[in-house]
């Protein structure tokens, strides 16, 4: 018969999720179509050979060192919408579209009409995931335009050097990521033509546009500068994540206007902020302290997968607890990776790790005005700190 015995419940603290989303073309019909005035013809005819898209979703853990979950078998919620001049049509299954409902390849979608020059169709997707372990909603947006140009010349195409989506760990990579964009027709590179216009945006929560036309901007925090067809971000002021579209036009006539037309060229690119797993530890103390002890001085520090992370206060907290003896709770004792703390026999001392997260703009909490010092400059701080 046991004289004592104790129960815990252990949980297990889930971090939340990160959607990722990317749109791929399946088999080898593009998603490029050419018109011929001459006999009224499509290459390719998708009424003959269809367009296969496949938007893959992922969730990412930022825990986990593995590959993200495909998570489309799981998703809920999901709709396909076709928008041609402006007007949005939700698609079901039929004789123009066939869409995938379960399975792995669940939202995969058969193009089976044609486009067109002056009012392309746009095709929009939406989707859910839901975390089982946390209920977290995870929601899935993508689009893709259908182009299609005159086969009477080549279609210009655009390209970033950036990909779909950028992983962007702030403590080992650089801070600056140049995002350059080429216009090709045929196989002639066409970027630096003076009949060539170039646009850049950035996607808002809203799912609107904002032009980034010189970098001075009210919301161009994170520009460092635009020049034609280079953008250049600093990635510590994006917040979590921000996606970047870049438009692009050629006229032979050189007769360019201000604002790219449906048929133009459109590329785009998601930089999201990446915390992947670490770990943490100190030093500097020892179990059995010297008696008369009255503070102790411990060292903290911080380790990923390639080592000690030099300077880590830039980019994390550290918060010590403590529980003395007798007491039901931990209470905090100090901040940062080398404090001071008053001593306790028998206390029990605990290290937690926060990501002070990226940068934000501070603003007053009386009138909601962006903060300035002496010389008129912006002020910043970390959203966590």
């Amino acid at each position: 018969m046991a004289l004592a015995s104790k129960k815990k419940s252990l949980n297990i603290n889930y971090r939340p999720l990160q959607a990722s989303i990317s749109m791929q073309v399946v088999t080898s019909v593009p998603d490029r179509q050419f018109y011929s005035a001459m006999d009224k013809s499509f290459t390719p005819d998708y009424t003959l050979t269809p367009l296969t898209l496949f938007p893959h979703c992922a969730a990412v853990d930022a825990d986990s060192m593995s590959a993200p979950k495909a998570i489309n078998s799981e998703l809920t919620n999901m709709k396909w919408y076709e928008r041609i001049g402006g007007v949005q049509k939700l698609i079901s299954s039929g004789t123009d579209y066939v869409i995938t409902q379960t399975g792995d390849n669940k939202g995969q979608i058969q193009v089976k009409k044609n486009s067109s020059i002056v009012n392309p169709i746009t095709l929009e997707f939406s989707a859910e995931y839901v975390d089982v372990r946390t209920n977290q909603v995870l929601k899935y947006t993508a689009s893709k335009v259908i182009i299609v140009s005159d086969s009477s010349s080549p279609q210009p195409v655009l390209t970033l050097d950036s990909p779909d989506t950028v992983q962007w760990y702030p403590v080992r990579d650089v801070l600056n990521q140049t995002i350059t964009a080429k216009l090709m027709a045929g196989n002639k590179d066409i970027t630096e033509d003076e009949r060539v216009k170039f646009w850049w945006y950035r996607v808002l929560s809203t799912g609107a546009l904002e032009e980034i036309v010189d970098g001075n901007g009210d919301n161009d925090w994170e520009i460092v500068s635009v020049n034609k067809n280079v953008l250049v971000v600093n990635r510590d002021f994006i917040g979590d994540e921000q996606t970047y579209v870049c438009k692009a036009a050629y006229r032979e006539t050189g007769s360019l206007l201000a604002t790219p037309d449906t048929f133009d060229q459109i590329a785009t690119t998601r930089i999201v902020r990446y915390i992947p797993r670490i770990e943490c530890d100190f030093k500097g103390i020892v179990t059995g302290c010297p008696a008369g002890t009255s503070y102790i001085y411990p060292q903290g520090y911080v380790r990923d997968s390639k080592g000690v992370i030099s300077s880590p206060e830039e980019w994390f907290k550290f918060i010590w607890m403590v529980k003395k003896p007798g007491a039901s709770d931990y209470s905090k004792a100090g901040e940062g990776v080398s404090p001071t703390i008053p001593f306790t026999e028998g206390m029990l001392l605990d290290l937690q790790i926060e990501d002070r997260g990226a940068q934000a703009i501070l603003i007053d909490d009386t009138d909601e005005s962006v903060l300035q010092d002496a010389d008129g400059n912006v002020l910043f701080d970390r959203i966590n700190n």
